[in-house]
């Protein structure tokens, strides 16, 4: 049974990631809005006085070799620590992969309306002075209005880099058993806040917004988890297999 459990949890997962791409395949880039509501960012940057890209992007691009680990870093990075991470989780515990699982696939879906209705060209396409460093650095365009992206290019609000990040970070820092990859998840989400700003593709306000939209996931998550279920189930588990006895439970902790 543990075996299907870890199936299906994989099933879920990959299935959720599956509909996210669809999802931003299929919205149609609105490149005039897009542009309007990145200057809208900046206006509200400046208001409260956070409008720091500019800056921080001159201090790295004296470095370019670190500009280019950082390009490798958002390039690859995203995916590949994310789902490093919950598989060291669902070792860890099935009831905090579950939760962080509805967590993140709620944000996600929330980020997704907000991407539709909301659509913002990232600060490199937005004409406020940035540089695009993937293309610069590296030769890769990732999305802009004389190429065709395999996503959507201007769905910069919320930043998902950064409400990824954050997921990962609290995780590894409340739950993992060694000093150093505590210390790891409280570097994680700040060095991905730095490098979504300094590869050009994130305003800082964007960044703000994923990490409002990891709580809000995480808030409705447990919200869900306290509703009595239906025929006796477990509140809350968008899915779980209930193990025979003598199999671990959900929660309990294998060691990591």
């Amino acid at each position: 049974m543990q075996g299907r459990d870890g199936l299906a949890q994989v099933a879920v997962v990959l299935g959720a990631v599956g509909v996210y791409e669809v999802a931003r395949i299929l919205i149609e880039p609105d490149w005039p809005a897009a542009l309007a509501n990145a200057r809208k960012v900046v206006r509200v940057e400046q208001v409260f006085g956070i409008d720091w890209e500019n800056w921080l992007q001159r201090v790295f691009l004296a470095m370019p070799d670190l500009v280019h680990a950082l390009n490798v870093f958002y390039f690859a990075g995203h995916f590949l620590f994310t789902g490093i991470f919950f598989f060291w989780l669902y070792r860890r515990s099935r009831s905090l992969f579950r939760s962080f699982r509805n967590g993140f696939m709620i944000a996600t879906a929330v980020s997704i309306v907000i991407h539709w209705a909301f659509p913002t060209a990232p600060p490199r396409l937005a004409g406020v002075g940035l540089q695009d460093t993937l293309l610069m650095f590296s030769g890769i365009d990732i999305g802009s209005p004389n190429t065709s992206a395999l996503t959507n290019p201007v769905a910069a609000v919320p930043s998902l880099h950064a409400a990824y990040a954050l997921g990962v970070g609290v995780g590894l820092a409340l739950y993992a058993h060694s000093r150093f990859w505590r210390l790891a998840g409280a570097l994680y989400p700040p060095l991905v806040f730095v490098t979504i700003v300094v590869t050009g593709n994130h305003f800082i306000l964007d960044a703000l917004a994923g990490t409002a939209v990891l709580g809000a996931g995480f808030l409705l998550a447990v919200l869900l988890d306290r509703r009595p279920a239906r025929g006796g189930g477990r509140p809350g588990a968008l899915l779980h297999l209930k193990p025979r006895r003598g199999v671990e439970q959900p929660g309990s902790s294998p060691g990591s």
